[in-house]
């Protein structure tokens, strides 16, 4: 957001927070979302990427097309085991998804 829209919100009586703020979730909660988010995107990248459906990867994993879409649209609703047997069954070497892991935290 720009400094004058900020400028303006404020002056009217609202208070600007982030997200977090607004949920009130305590900075690990956040890094488990921002991790959730990250694998998400990089599931649906790959499988993308390789030509996959969501029904054929849905088939690898052996659960339902409905289930990798909710994945990839709702990933705060999944397990990070399904978004990582979701990037394993696309053949994503564990050193790819390490590093998705490291650049979401910024942690080396």
């Amino acid at each position: 957001m720009n400094a004058e829209k900020m400028k303006r919100i404020k002056a009217a009586g609202y208070k600007v927070t982030t997200a977090d703020e607004w949920l009130g979730l305590t900075p690990e909660e956040s890094q488990l979302v921002d991790i959730r988010l990250a694998l998400a995107e990089q599931l649906e990248e790959v499988r993308k990427e390789k030509g996959i459906s969501q029904a054929q990867l849905a088939a690898k994993m052996g659960t339902k097309q409905s289930g990798i879409a909710r994945m990839v649209n709702r990933p705060e609703t999944s397990s990070m085991d399904n978004l990582v047997k979701g990037l394993i069954s696309l053949g994503v070497p564990i050193s790819k998804i390490a590093a998705c892991l490291i650049l979401c935290t910024g942690t080396n």
